[in-house]
Protein backbone atom coordinates (compact mmCIF):
# COMPACT_ATOMS: atom_id res chain seq x y z
CA UNK A 1 0.00 0.00 0.00
CA UNK A 2 1.42 3.29 -0.86
CA UNK A 3 2.04 5.91 2.06
CA UNK A 4 -0.32 8.84 2.08
CA UNK A 5 0.90 12.11 3.16
CA UNK A 6 -0.70 13.60 5.61
CA UNK A 7 -3.15 16.67 4.54
CA UNK A 8 -3.71 20.00 6.46
CA UNK A 9 -7.25 18.51 7.35
CA UNK A 10 -5.64 15.79 9.13
CA UNK A 11 -3.85 17.88 10.91
CA UNK A 12 -6.75 20.01 11.75
CA UNK A 13 -8.84 16.87 12.77
CA UNK A 14 -6.19 15.53 14.86
CA UNK A 15 -5.46 19.07 16.92
CA UNK A 16 -9.47 19.36 17.15
CA UNK A 17 -9.11 23.20 14.81
CA UNK A 18 -10.36 24.59 11.91
CA UNK A 19 -8.53 24.07 8.25
CA UNK A 20 -8.15 28.08 8.78
CA UNK A 21 -6.59 27.72 12.78
CA UNK A 22 -3.94 25.16 10.96
CA UNK A 23 -3.34 27.61 8.10
CA UNK A 24 -3.05 30.71 10.64
CA UNK A 25 -0.13 29.10 12.67
CA UNK A 26 1.26 27.77 9.65
CA UNK A 27 1.50 31.14 7.79
CA UNK A 28 1.13 33.94 10.80
CA UNK A 29 -1.18 35.51 8.82
CA UNK A 30 -3.81 36.04 11.80
CA UNK A 31 -2.96 35.36 15.68
CA UNK A 32 -3.63 32.00 17.34
CA UNK A 33 -3.37 31.54 21.11
CA UNK A 34 -0.22 30.13 22.21
CA UNK A 35 -1.86 27.04 23.42
CA UNK A 36 -3.28 26.20 20.36
CA UNK A 37 -0.40 27.16 18.34
CA UNK A 38 2.05 24.83 20.64
CA UNK A 39 -0.29 21.74 19.93
CA UNK A 40 -0.93 22.53 16.10
CA UNK A 41 2.82 22.88 15.70
CA UNK A 42 3.25 19.60 17.63
CA UNK A 43 0.80 17.57 15.54
CA UNK A 44 2.15 18.99 12.76
CA UNK A 45 5.89 17.47 13.59
CA UNK A 46 4.27 14.28 14.64
CA UNK A 47 2.27 13.78 11.97
CA UNK A 48 5.06 14.57 9.15
CA UNK A 49 2.91 17.52 7.43
CA UNK A 50 4.60 19.27 5.02
CA UNK A 51 2.90 22.69 4.02
CA UNK A 52 5.57 23.36 1.28
CA UNK A 53 3.12 24.23 -1.14
CA UNK A 54 0.53 26.10 0.74
CA UNK A 55 3.61 28.40 2.04
CA UNK A 56 5.09 29.17 -1.20
CA UNK A 57 1.94 30.24 -2.65
CA UNK A 58 1.07 32.45 0.28
CA UNK A 59 3.54 33.94 0.59
CA UNK A 60 4.49 34.74 -3.26
CA UNK A 61 0.83 34.37 -4.60
CA UNK A 62 2.62 33.90 -7.82
CA UNK A 63 0.77 30.55 -8.73
CA UNK A 64 -1.69 32.35 -11.14
CA UNK A 65 -4.39 29.78 -10.13
CA UNK A 66 -7.91 29.83 -9.04
CA UNK A 67 -9.85 27.96 -7.66
CA UNK A 68 -13.58 26.63 -8.53
CA UNK A 69 -15.81 24.87 -6.27
CA UNK A 70 -19.29 23.68 -8.31
CA UNK A 71 -21.90 21.84 -8.46
CA UNK A 72 -24.91 21.41 -10.73
CA UNK A 73 -23.16 21.02 -14.38
CA UNK A 74 -25.84 18.75 -15.66
CA UNK A 75 -27.80 21.82 -15.82
CA UNK A 76 -27.42 24.87 -18.33
CA UNK A 77 -27.29 28.15 -15.77
CA UNK A 78 -24.40 26.19 -14.00
CA UNK A 79 -22.65 24.62 -17.34
CA UNK A 80 -22.70 28.12 -18.69
CA UNK A 81 -21.52 29.69 -15.80
CA UNK A 82 -18.54 27.90 -15.76
CA UNK A 83 -17.68 28.32 -19.41
CA UNK A 84 -17.76 32.10 -18.90
CA UNK A 85 -15.29 32.08 -15.72
CA UNK A 86 -12.96 29.66 -17.84
CA UNK A 87 -12.89 31.79 -20.84
CA UNK A 88 -12.15 34.98 -18.67
CA UNK A 89 -9.63 32.98 -16.47
CA UNK A 90 -7.72 32.29 -19.47
CA UNK A 91 -7.80 35.98 -21.04
CA UNK A 92 -6.75 37.21 -17.60
CA UNK A 93 -3.53 34.80 -17.38
CA UNK A 94 -5.12 32.29 -14.65
CA UNK A 95 -5.86 28.39 -14.42
CA UNK A 96 -8.15 26.99 -12.95
CA UNK A 97 -8.53 24.07 -9.98
CA UNK A 98 -11.89 22.65 -10.25
CA UNK A 99 -13.78 20.93 -7.70
CA UNK A 100 -16.70 18.93 -8.10
CA UNK A 101 -19.24 18.57 -5.36
CA UNK A 102 -22.69 17.04 -5.27
CA UNK A 103 -24.10 17.16 -1.85
CA UNK A 104 -21.91 20.21 -0.46
CA UNK A 105 -22.42 19.07 3.13
CA UNK A 106 -20.10 21.03 5.66
CA UNK A 107 -17.54 18.42 6.35
CA UNK A 108 -16.94 18.04 2.53
CA UNK A 109 -17.36 21.51 1.62
CA UNK A 110 -14.26 22.23 4.21
CA UNK A 111 -12.09 19.69 3.10
CA UNK A 112 -12.17 20.38 -0.82
CA UNK A 113 -11.26 24.16 0.44
CA UNK A 114 -8.54 23.13 2.36
CA UNK A 115 -7.40 21.12 -0.71
CA UNK A 116 -7.57 24.07 -2.72
CA UNK A 117 -5.40 26.22 -0.58
CA UNK A 118 -2.50 23.44 -0.39
CA UNK A 119 -2.57 24.03 -4.02
CA UNK A 120 -1.65 27.48 -3.78
CA UNK A 121 -4.52 28.71 -5.65
CA UNK A 122 -4.71 32.44 -5.15
CA UNK A 123 -8.49 32.72 -4.65
CA UNK A 124 -11.43 30.62 -4.60
CA UNK A 125 -14.65 31.14 -6.79
CA UNK A 126 -18.22 29.50 -4.81
CA UNK A 127 -19.97 28.24 -7.30
CA UNK A 128 -22.24 25.53 -5.39
CA UNK A 129 -25.98 26.62 -4.73
CA UNK A 130 -26.70 26.75 -0.94
CA UNK A 131 -27.56 23.20 0.03
CA UNK A 132 -26.84 21.63 3.48
CA UNK A 133 -24.42 23.31 5.67
CA UNK A 134 -22.81 25.20 3.59
CA UNK A 135 -24.54 28.24 4.05
CA UNK A 136 -23.83 28.36 7.94
CA UNK A 137 -19.99 27.03 7.30
CA UNK A 138 -18.90 29.76 5.54
CA UNK A 139 -20.30 32.35 7.73
CA UNK A 140 -17.71 31.05 10.25
CA UNK A 141 -14.73 30.68 8.19
CA UNK A 142 -15.09 33.22 5.83
CA UNK A 143 -13.00 35.92 7.28
CA UNK A 144 -10.47 33.14 8.42
CA UNK A 145 -9.44 31.92 5.09
CA UNK A 146 -6.17 33.07 3.96
CA UNK A 147 -7.29 33.12 -0.26
CA UNK A 148 -10.21 35.93 -1.16
CA UNK A 149 -13.29 34.24 -2.13
CA UNK A 150 -15.93 35.41 -4.66
CA UNK A 151 -19.87 33.87 -4.00
CA UNK A 152 -21.77 32.65 -7.28
CA UNK A 153 -25.31 32.56 -6.87
CA UNK A 154 -25.35 33.02 -2.92
CA UNK A 155 -27.30 34.84 -0.56
CA UNK A 156 -24.38 37.21 0.31
CA UNK A 157 -23.75 38.83 3.90
CA UNK A 158 -21.88 42.06 5.02
CA UNK A 159 -18.12 41.73 4.17
CA UNK A 160 -18.48 39.38 1.15
CA UNK A 161 -18.16 39.63 -2.09
CA UNK A 162 -20.87 37.74 -4.61
CA UNK A 163 -21.81 38.02 -7.95
CA UNK A 164 -25.65 36.88 -9.17
CA UNK A 165 -28.35 37.37 -11.51
CA UNK A 166 -31.12 38.57 -10.45
CA UNK A 167 -33.44 36.42 -9.70
CA UNK A 168 -36.24 37.70 -8.53
CA UNK A 169 -36.62 40.29 -10.84
CA UNK A 170 -36.85 37.71 -13.32
CA UNK A 171 -39.68 35.76 -12.00
CA UNK A 172 -41.89 38.80 -11.66
CA UNK A 173 -41.14 39.95 -14.90
CA UNK A 174 -41.79 36.49 -16.28
CA UNK A 175 -45.32 36.91 -14.08
CA UNK A 176 -45.85 40.27 -15.36
CA UNK A 177 -45.98 39.64 -18.46
CA UNK A 178 -48.50 36.95 -18.21
CA UNK A 179 -50.69 39.61 -16.52
CA UNK A 180 -50.01 42.18 -19.28
CA UNK A 181 -51.33 39.38 -21.29
CA UNK A 182 -55.14 38.95 -20.21
CA UNK A 183 -53.96 35.55 -17.90
CA UNK A 184 -55.71 35.90 -14.36
CA UNK A 185 -54.87 32.08 -13.02
CA UNK A 186 -50.94 31.64 -12.87
CA UNK A 187 -49.31 28.85 -11.44
CA UNK A 188 -45.40 28.40 -10.70
CA UNK A 189 -43.79 25.19 -11.07
CA UNK A 190 -40.58 26.02 -9.14
CA UNK A 191 -37.29 24.46 -8.40
CA UNK A 192 -35.93 22.74 -5.89
CA UNK A 193 -36.65 24.26 -2.15
CA UNK A 194 -32.77 24.01 -1.11
CA UNK A 195 -31.43 26.44 -4.53
CA UNK A 196 -31.65 30.13 -3.73
CA UNK A 197 -32.15 30.95 -7.13
CA UNK A 198 -35.60 28.79 -7.18
CA UNK A 199 -36.25 30.17 -3.86
CA UNK A 200 -35.73 34.32 -5.96
CA UNK A 201 -37.75 33.49 -8.64
CA UNK A 202 -40.54 31.76 -6.58
CA UNK A 203 -40.29 34.83 -4.80
CA UNK A 204 -40.64 37.67 -8.10
CA UNK A 205 -43.65 35.60 -9.10
CA UNK A 206 -45.20 36.44 -5.83
CA UNK A 207 -44.53 39.82 -5.82
CA UNK A 208 -46.14 40.15 -8.74
CA UNK A 209 -49.26 38.94 -8.32
CA UNK A 210 -49.61 40.41 -4.78
CA UNK A 211 -49.11 43.76 -6.84
CA UNK A 212 -51.57 42.63 -8.96
CA UNK A 213 -54.27 42.14 -6.21
CA UNK A 214 -53.99 38.56 -6.42
CA UNK A 215 -52.84 36.42 -3.55
CA UNK A 216 -50.87 33.33 -4.00
CA UNK A 217 -51.89 29.92 -2.61
CA UNK A 218 -49.80 27.31 -2.33
CA UNK A 219 -52.21 24.96 -4.45
CA UNK A 220 -51.12 27.45 -7.04
CA UNK A 221 -47.76 25.94 -6.69
CA UNK A 222 -45.72 22.68 -7.99
CA UNK A 223 -41.99 21.90 -7.09
CA UNK A 224 -39.67 20.19 -9.61
CA UNK A 225 -36.06 19.36 -9.73
CA UNK A 226 -35.37 21.38 -12.96
CA UNK A 227 -35.79 18.01 -15.06
CA UNK A 228 -38.15 17.86 -18.05
CA UNK A 229 -39.91 14.53 -16.26
CA UNK A 230 -40.50 16.79 -13.03
CA UNK A 231 -42.16 19.50 -15.49
CA UNK A 232 -44.23 17.17 -16.75
CA UNK A 233 -45.46 15.82 -13.55
CA UNK A 234 -45.70 19.36 -11.86
CA UNK A 235 -47.91 20.94 -14.92
CA UNK A 236 -50.10 17.41 -13.98
CA UNK A 237 -50.11 18.24 -10.66
CA UNK A 238 -51.41 21.44 -11.01
CA UNK A 239 -54.45 21.21 -13.28
CA UNK A 240 -55.42 18.85 -10.44
CA UNK A 241 -54.99 21.11 -7.78
CA UNK A 242 -55.58 24.39 -9.81
CA UNK A 243 -57.69 23.60 -12.23
CA UNK A 244 -58.81 27.00 -13.44
CA UNK A 245 -55.04 28.04 -13.92
CA UNK A 246 -54.52 29.96 -17.47
CA UNK A 247 -51.37 30.08 -17.59
CA UNK A 248 -47.88 29.02 -15.35
CA UNK A 249 -44.88 30.37 -15.23
CA UNK A 250 -41.90 27.53 -15.23
CA UNK A 251 -38.51 28.03 -12.60
CA UNK A 252 -36.41 26.70 -16.32
CA UNK A 253 -36.36 26.07 -19.66
CA UNK A 254 -35.90 22.04 -19.28
CA UNK A 255 -39.06 22.03 -16.56
CA UNK A 256 -41.31 24.00 -19.19
CA UNK A 257 -40.67 21.62 -22.27
CA UNK A 258 -41.69 18.86 -19.74
CA UNK A 259 -44.90 20.77 -19.24
CA UNK A 260 -45.33 21.58 -22.40
CA UNK A 261 -45.58 17.98 -23.03
CA UNK A 262 -47.89 17.54 -19.95
CA UNK A 263 -50.18 20.23 -21.53
CA UNK A 264 -50.42 18.44 -25.04
CA UNK A 265 -51.47 15.06 -23.84
CA UNK A 266 -54.26 17.15 -21.90
CA UNK A 267 -55.39 18.43 -24.74
CA UNK A 268 -54.25 21.92 -23.41
CA UNK A 269 -53.64 24.21 -26.29
CA UNK A 270 -51.16 26.65 -25.45
CA UNK A 271 -51.11 29.50 -25.36
CA UNK A 272 -55.09 29.69 -26.24
CA UNK A 273 -55.75 27.57 -23.28
CA UNK A 274 -52.72 27.70 -21.03
CA UNK A 275 -50.06 30.37 -21.94
CA UNK A 276 -46.02 29.24 -20.34
CA UNK A 277 -43.02 31.37 -19.65
CA UNK A 278 -40.09 29.22 -19.25
CA UNK A 279 -36.45 31.03 -17.40
CA UNK A 280 -33.15 30.59 -18.64
CA UNK A 281 -33.52 31.18 -22.59
CA UNK A 282 -31.69 27.63 -23.33
CA UNK A 283 -31.40 27.34 -27.56
CA UNK A 284 -33.91 25.05 -27.63
CA UNK A 285 -36.38 27.11 -26.08
CA UNK A 286 -36.18 28.44 -30.10
CA UNK A 287 -37.62 25.17 -31.44
CA UNK A 288 -40.59 24.19 -29.37
CA UNK A 289 -44.18 24.17 -30.61
CA UNK A 290 -44.94 26.83 -30.18
CA UNK A 291 -41.45 28.52 -29.36
CA UNK A 292 -41.09 29.37 -25.51
CA UNK A 293 -41.51 32.44 -24.31
CA UNK A 294 -38.21 32.35 -21.26
CA UNK A 295 -35.95 34.77 -19.31
CA UNK A 296 -32.72 35.49 -20.78
CA UNK A 297 -29.92 35.48 -18.65
CA UNK A 298 -26.56 36.17 -18.97
CA UNK A 299 -25.06 33.22 -17.46
CA UNK A 300 -21.76 33.12 -19.13
CA UNK A 301 -21.05 37.32 -18.23
CA UNK A 302 -21.59 35.85 -15.14
CA UNK A 303 -19.05 33.54 -14.81
CA UNK A 304 -16.51 36.57 -16.23
CA UNK A 305 -17.97 38.60 -13.56
CA UNK A 306 -17.06 36.67 -11.03
CA UNK A 307 -13.60 36.27 -12.19
CA UNK A 308 -13.03 39.94 -12.63
CA UNK A 309 -14.60 40.47 -8.97
CA UNK A 310 -11.62 37.87 -7.86
CA UNK A 311 -8.97 39.09 -9.72
CA UNK A 312 -9.82 42.55 -8.09
CA UNK A 313 -9.58 41.01 -4.89
CA UNK A 314 -6.40 39.17 -5.40
CA UNK A 315 -4.39 42.30 -6.94
CA UNK A 316 -6.72 45.41 -5.87
CA UNK A 317 -6.11 48.67 -8.28
CA UNK A 318 -4.13 50.65 -5.71
CA UNK A 319 -5.70 54.17 -6.64
CA UNK A 320 -9.41 52.87 -7.08
CA UNK A 321 -11.23 53.06 -3.87
CA UNK A 322 -11.59 50.17 -1.61
CA UNK A 323 -15.17 49.68 -2.23
CA UNK A 324 -15.40 49.39 -5.79
CA UNK A 325 -13.12 46.87 -5.21
CA UNK A 326 -14.93 44.88 -3.50
CA UNK A 327 -18.32 45.09 -3.96
CA UNK A 328 -20.83 42.66 -5.35
CA UNK A 329 -22.46 42.73 -9.18
CA UNK A 330 -26.30 41.96 -10.03
CA UNK A 331 -26.81 41.42 -13.60
CA UNK A 332 -30.61 41.93 -14.68
CA UNK A 333 -32.57 39.25 -16.62
CA UNK A 334 -34.41 39.90 -19.87
CA UNK A 335 -38.15 39.02 -21.01
CA UNK A 336 -37.63 37.16 -24.70
CA UNK A 337 -41.30 36.82 -26.06
CA UNK A 338 -42.33 33.91 -28.37
CA UNK A 339 -45.70 32.14 -29.11
CA UNK A 340 -46.28 30.54 -25.92
CA UNK A 341 -47.09 33.19 -24.29
CA UNK A 342 -49.48 35.04 -26.54
CA UNK A 343 -52.07 37.50 -24.76
CA UNK A 344 -55.69 36.38 -24.84
CA UNK A 345 -57.72 38.19 -27.96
Amino acid sequence: MAFRQPTIVDVAKRAQVSVSTVSNVLTENRPVAAQTRQRVLRIVAEMGYRPNRLARGLVSRSSKTIGVIASGLEFFGPSRTLVGIEQEAAECGYALILSLIHEPAMREVESVVANLITHQVEGIIWAAPEIGCNRAWWRTIADELPTPVVFLNHRIWPGLVGVDIDNRYGGHIATDHLLAGGFQHIGLIAGPTAWYAAEMRKQGWETALQKAGKQPEPRQIAIGDWTPQSGERALYALKSSFPEMDAVFVANDQMAFGALRAASDLNLRVPDDLAVVGYDDIPEAAFTQPRLTTIHQQVIELGRLSVEKLIALIAPVTDAPASEQADSGLLQPTLVVRESSRGKQ
